[in-house]
């Protein structure tokens, strides 16, 4: 593997990756990596699947000053839109190569929000020796109860649904609307949703890859045994009491993971708790970290 470090604004650093092995171009591939702070690596992988990770800067900004967090868009998405997901391949396999070369050889701390959780486990699952440990934040269950229904589930209120008119339908304002109607819904205060939700533009969400993925992930589903065998690397979960998933991923991950310890469900959030409670959330995020 070949890096190179750039320093850019806000003491953020650009990791380019070159020369991937299974799923670069032709050319050398690159892929933007944003890390900050020193100290032990922690690595977080973002939801969707398919979505951007720059939401995640809170979490980055609260962690540096003790780890070295580094986070990116997956292959096709938001800052790496422009890096070719092959269609011979599985793009969840390009997804977990890209992780088999980004991440150093040594154990890291890996960090998974909703569907992140998954392709963390994925990872863990066949690079046990390169986590030290994992922490699954508002995570999606491995046999995906918790996203069958989560279209009746969710809730879009009434006043967000009036700001669609006549004039949008069919046009990129209804895509974009429909993306961060979708956010809005995550919230438990919908006005509090929607304001969070007009940071979010359409480059920031591949809808094909993101049903794409949804789809390999089901030809190599996890299984209780997968995680009875990460239970030991598994620091915590977290959960929100407001969130879509529940109540079946806390159902699911309660059956697979016994001890009452790991568990931990906050009031007063949905699906970003970062956002909504952030003093519970990072209580508990630093305890998990630390353990």
């Amino acid at each position: 593997m070949l890096f190179r470090t750039l320093p850019v604004k806000h003491t953020i650093i650009t990791v380019i990756l070159a020369g991937l092995a299974l799923c670069a171009t032709p050319a050398q591939a690159k892929i933007k990596v944003h890390c900050v702070g020193q100290g032990p690596l922690i690595y977080l992988i973002g939801g969707g699947p398919a979505f951007t990770t720059w939401n995640l800067q809170p979490i980055q900004q609260q962690l540096q000053h003790q780890y070295r967090v580094c986070r990116w868009d997956m292959r096709g998405v938001g800052e790496n839109a422009q890096l070719e997901v092959k269609l011979d391949q599985p793009a969840l396999s390009q997804w977990l190569q890209d992780m088999d070369d980004i991440l150093p050889e040594e154990p890291v701390i890996l960090w998974g929000q909703s569907w992140g959780a998954l392709q963390v486990l994925l990872f863990a699952k066949h690079h046990p020796q390169r986590v030290s440990k994992l922490i699954l934040s508002n995570p999606v269950d491995p046999a995906m109860r918790s996203v069958a229904r989560i279209e009746q589930k969710r809730f879009v209120h009434p006043e967000i649904r009036r700001r669609l008119t006549i004039d949008d339908m069919g046009t990129d304002a209804e895509g974009l609307f429909v993306l961060r109607s979708k956010i809005a819904s995550y919230f438990v205060d919908p006005k509090k949703g929607w304001a969070y939700a007009q940071q979010f533009d359409k480059q920031d969400a591949n809808n094909r890859l993101n049903v794409r993925i949804w789809d390999e992930y089901r030809d190599v589903v996890l299984q209780p045994s997968d995680i009875s065998r990460l239970a030991d690397k598994i620091s915590g979960v977290i959960y929100c009491e407001d969130d879509v998933l529940l109540p079946e991923n806390y159902e699911e991950y309660r059956k697979l993971l016994p001890q009452q310890e790991k568990h931990y469900m906050l009031k007063g959030c949905a699906h970003f708790p970062w956002e909504e409670n952030t003093r519970d959330y990072f209580a508990a995020l630093f305890r998990l970290v630390a353990d």
